[in-house]
């Protein structure tokens, strides 16, 4: 009988291509986790938002920022490239509470899931993030965001905008509470919940939808009724969940449950790293506050650009005196100018902050006219010197306390 001679390199050749072909088949070959080579696309509305979803989605998740690295997400405009993303992603992940008209944009042009991280939080009234009433007259009389005329927010409320039952904002009113205090809720007190439980569904299941499919829309179908001259409601909780480390641990809860219900093969790699992730910012957590424990009296006073610290200074035992203005999209009044020098200067406070996405003027002036330095610490988004929302944390506290 006749013998082929294969030559060995051929031979070898041969083998591993037999190798492959059985590998494939038995569903072996270059895929992550339990087989499932694919990942899935997450936008997030800002680079926290996209950060966080990274560290507990890991190689199973392809993940984008709408608004960049040291973008402002209340000030930036969803462009057609971005509405285009919007609709070919698996998840949209927002922040929510009002946050920035981005959002809505992008939640209205989604076909895929949304998760608005704030659903759920105990979010505080913005007029509880400061320490005092008298920056530029706001706040004070009966206005729009429903103040009494003594500057109290939801009058009858006690300190944490409970009526006297302890019920949140009880009874009726402009924001579309129902009569047992819960906000846009069901009758089993999910909030944002059609009757089925799905947050901000219409009857065909889709999220944040009014049944013509418009988002967030009025019976007029106008969307965001009762809007700012800005056309965005700043609404009437504080969204900055993020300067909150319990907040964030609650949004890596939702991220990887939602995340375990798009791609549950692989429910377990998602808790895996969100529960390491959650102990990494408690860590960070004790070290912050480490970092802030001992500073002077003076030195515990914050001065911003912006209302976006109110649960910082509160967990870490600081008190915020003021900010230029409430949102970024308004231009600095001159009796908060004047209100925030004259109790920089009683208080002896050295330092002020401003944000570095925002223009410094109205704070430069601030320190003019009180002697106070001026700092810079991030408020919205990360950068280039902290890529990481862990990053993020500790360049605000060691702009506080160094």
């Amino acid at each position: 009988m006749n013998r082929i001679h294969v030559p060995k390199p051929a031979l070898a050749a041969l083998l591993c291509g037999a190798i492959t072909l059985v590998a494939l088949a038995c569903g072996g070959g270059d895929s992550n986790d339990d087989g499932n080579d694919e990942t899935l696309a997450v936008l997030a509305s800002t680079s926290i938002v996209a950060d966080l979803v990274e560290r507990v989605g890991g190689e199973r998740v392809d993940v984008s920022a709408a608004v960049p690295v040291g973008g402002d997400p209340h000030t930036f405009a969803a462009t057609p490239g971005l509405i285009r993303r919007a609709g070919e992603a698996d998840l949209l992940v927002v922040v929510g509470s009002s946050l920035a008209r981005i959002e809505d944009d992008l939640a209205r042009s989604t076909e895929g899931a949304v998760l608005t991280l704030t659903d759920g939080m105990a979010l505080r009234p913005f007029a509880e993030a400061f320490a005092h009433d008298d920056h530029g007259d706001d706040h004070a009389d009966e206005d729009d965001h429903g103040h009494d005329e003594d500057g109290d927010d939801h009058a009858d409320e006690d300190d944490h905008g409970h009526d006297e039952d302890g019920d949140d904002h009880a009874a009726e009113d402009d924001h579309g509470h129902d009569e047992d205090g819960n906000d846009h809720a069901d009758e089993d007190g999910d909030g944002h919940a059609d009757e089925d439980g799905d947050d901000h569904a219409d009857e065909d299941g889709d999220d944040h939808a009014d049944e013509d499919g418009d988002d967030h829309a009025d019976e007029d179908g106008d969307d965001h009724a009762d809007e700012d001259d800005h056309g965005h409601d700043h609404g009437s909780v504080d969204p900055h969940f993020w300067m909150d480390i319990d907040f964030v641990i609650e949004a890596v809860e939702a991220i990887r449950a939602q995340l375990a219900r798009l791609d549950p093969e692989n429910a377990d790699g998602y808790r895996e790293r969100a529960d390491a992730y959650a102990a990494e910012l408690r860590a960070l957590d004790g070290e912050i506050a480490a970092t802030l424990a001992d500073l002077p009296e003076e030195r515990r006073y914050l001065v911003t650009f912006h209302d976006a610290y109110g649960y910082f200074a509160e967990r870490y035992g600081l008190t915020i005196l003021g900010f230029v203005v409430e949102g970024p999209e308004e231009e600095p009044a001159a009796g908060a100018i004047a209100g925030l020098v004259e109790r920089i200067g009683a208080l002896g406070v050295p330092f002020i902050f401003t944000e570095p996405q925002f223009s410094a003027r109205a704070i430069t002036q601030v320190a003019r006219d009180s002697g106070a330095a001026v700092r810079t610490i991030p408020s919205g988004s990360l950068a280039e010197e902290y890529p990481s929302y862990v990053e993020f944390l500790r360049a605000i506290a060691r702009g506080i306390a160094d």
